[in-house]
């Protein structure tokens, strides 16, 4: 599958467009859209459109599970990846990128072949971490002094698959960030991954403690 990325961010509006073509067939897999005047984000899955202020997404979830399953769409997250490691483009600069980085990212925490891999620790998440750490925390981002803890926690809020991935692109560092920390939380809390804020797309993309999208 050849995915295509159009990211665009104008004066007022955001919106990440993911589309793909195979043997000549093309694919619409998803659009999401951030409308800052109207503080409201709207996802469209296969010509579907749902605004993240609807409290039904019963919908969404059926359309997303029929993506998620979709064999056309399931490499997009280490499509992701490769666009995240190798073009280094700043997800707190560009909303459209964090849309891409935070899909991704959501996506690769259930790749199979991670699964081996969940009690490996990323050495790039440890030099933002301890008392002495050998690189300092940017974009409001914090550190962990207690790594033992950090690492017993699962590296919760520092912005990728637990600890065995740091997404260093999406806030710029491997340091803990209130738009991941609170991700986690709804993911990691009594629900899990059944909570309605990480269920779907919109649990990804949308901070609904601040009424906004998912930052830094």
């Amino acid at each position: 599958m050849k995915y295509s990325l159009d990211l665009q961010d104008k004066e007022g509006v955001s919106t990440l467009e993911v589309s793909g073509e195979k043997r000549g067939e093309k694919f619409n897999f998803l659009k999401i859209e951030h409308q800052v005047n109207s503080n409201n984000l709207y996802l469209t899955l296969q010509d579907k459109t749902f605004s993240v202020k609807d409290e039904n997404s019963a919908e969404e979830s059926v359309k997303l599970e029929e993506l998620l399953t979709n064999p056309n769409f399931s490499s997009f997250s280490t499509a992701v990846q490769q666009v995240h490691d190798k073009l280094k483009l700043p997800g707190w600069k560009s909303p459209s990128t964090m849309f891409l980085y935070r899909i991704g990212m959501s996506l690769h925490h259930n790749l199979p072949s991670l699964k081996r891999e969940e009690e490996t620790v990323d050495e790039d998440i440890l030099d933002y971490h301890g008392w002495f750490p050998e690189k300092e925390c940017q974009q409001n981002g914090w550190k962990y002094n207690d790594v033992d803890d950090l690492i017993k926690k699962r590296c919760t809020g520092t912005c990728g698959p637990k600890c065995m991935m740091c997404w260093q692109w999406v806030c710029g560092d491997c340091c803990v960030h209130t738009g991941c920390l609170r991700h986690d939380k709804f993911c990691r809390g009594p629900y899990g991954k059944f909570h309605k804020d990480c269920v779907t797309f919109r649990g990804v993309l949308w901070d609904t403690i601040t009424d906004t999208p998912y930052d830094c």
